[in-house]
Parts: C-alpha cells; sequence; structure tokens
C-alpha cells in the first residue's frame, strides 16, 4: 500500500519526507555540538537543536496525512510555526548576546512579534478576520524584527565582536529578510488569492522551511565551532 502511495514521481510526499529526515538529521548535529563548543554557544544550539526537533515533528505528521489522503492545510504547518519561529528570534538574541551586552526588553519585544507576526497570518488563515489584514499585520512584525536586526542593540553588539561572529550574524540576518519573505508571500497566494494549500504551495513552503532552518542552524554550528578554535 504505502509503495503505490509514495513512489519517485510523488513529489510532495518526497518533499515532506526528505523534510522530515533532514530536520530531524540536522537537529542531531546541533545536538552533538552542544558536547565540543563552548558554554556560551550553548543556549543559541539547543534553541536551534529545539526548532529543528518541533520542525521534524511537524512534517513527520504532515507526510503521514499526506499519504493518507493526498490532502494537506496549513494548520500543522501554524502549529510549528508557533514554536520555531519565536524560537530562531530568541536564538538570534542570545547569538548577538556572546557578542556584548543586549537588553533583556529585545528579546521580549522580539519574542512578541515573532509569535504575533505567526499569530496575525492563522487569524487571516482561520477567517477570525480579513486574510488581506492577517497578511499586512503579519509583515509589519516581521518588518519590525528585522528592523531590531539591522538597526537595534544587538546590531550594535554584533558590530564590536570578532570576524566569526559578523560574518555568521550577516548571513543569518540576510536568510530572516530574503528567506522569511516566502511566508507572506504564500499566505496571500494560498489564503488572499484563495488558490488553497496545493502541491507547489507544500513544496515552496518545504524548501522554504529547509533552508531558513537548516541554514541557520549550520551557520550557528559552524561559527561556534570556529570560536572555540
Amino acid at each position: 500500500m504505502f509503495g503505490t502511495l509514495f513512489q519517485s514521481s510523488a513529489v510532495v510526499s518526497t518533499a515532506l519526507s526528505v523534510a522530515t529526515l533532514a530536520m530531524f538529521a540536522t537537529a542531531a548535529l546541533a545536538m552533538l555540538g552542544l558536547t565540543w563548543t563552548s558554554e556560551r554557544w550553548r543556549v543559541s544550539l539547543a534553541l536551534s537543536a529545539v526548532a529543528l526537533l518541533a520542525s521534524g515533528l511537524e512534517y513527520y505528521a504532515a507526510s503521514n496525512i499526506w499519504l493518507a489522503g493526498q490532502q494537506l492545510s496549513a494548520a500543522s504547518r501554524y502549529v510549528a510555526w508557533f514554536v520555531v519561529q519565536p524560537i530562531q528570534v530568541a536564538s538570534m538574541f542570545f547569538f548577538a548576546s556572546i557578542a556584548g551586552k543586549v537588553p533583556v526588553g529585545v528579546f521580549w519585544r522580539t519574542l512578541a512579534a515573532a509569535i504575533l507576526m505567526v499569530l496575525a497570518r492563522y487569524l487571516g488563515d482561520a477567517r477570525i478576520f480579513n486574510p488581506t489584514l492577517g497578511v499586512l499585520l503579519s509583515i509589519a512584525f516581521w518588518l519590525y524584527i528585522l528592523g531590531e536586526l539591522y538597526f537595534g542593540a544587538m546590531s550594535d553588539a554584533i558590530s564590536k565582536s570578532t570576524r566569526p561572529i559578523r560574518l555568521g550574524y550577516f548571513w543569518i540576518r540576510l536568510i530572516m529578510t530574503i528567506g522569511w519573505a516566502i511566508y507572506p508571500i504564500l499566505h496571500f497566494v494560498d489564503v488572499v488569492i484563495g488558490t488553497g494549500h496545493v502541491a507547489p504551495i507544500i513544496v515552496l513552503y518545504t524548501i522554504a522551511d529547509l533552508i531558513n532552518l537548516i541554514a541557520v542552524s549550520m551557520i550557528v554550528l559552524a561559527v561556534a565551532g570556529e570560536e572555540r578554535f
């Protein structure tokens, strides 16, 4: 039965399964990194591992749902996003805190913005309020996070740090600028235009998650490893 449902031509099933294994494998690598990196990197690495594990569990569930009925909604993604994206923002705070002191208020403001960013899209998707308003609010909260990353205390702390940390921060911030842009765009197509959570949308969301989670975690691990030596 499984063989008839999941064949080489099944692009969505392949994408979801690859994402599941990739998330768990990268989480294991991040957790192994905790054993050989210095203590100051452990919070960022641990948060990266938790985000990957949460996303891996979501993709495992999504794979089973898709294989059972060849249909999938965005609902399971929101379950993961409510956990993963705030954790990624928190990881950035602790990453910057390694370089220098960052006020704790920045942590709470960016964490709240990350939660509200996902919540706005969710409420629009659930038709609790206008979907277009959900997209616009989500973009506003995302831009606030980017403002903190580019012009706030985190950026100031990073500017005085070592080259590996500055370079790692640059690439992570770039991913959160370009990579995260895909979420409101796909949400607009999926919900506002009304295409639904069709196969191309599922695949594009999956590719975005792979880049936005795995690349960021590997950058943190790479910088932590270089700093150790």
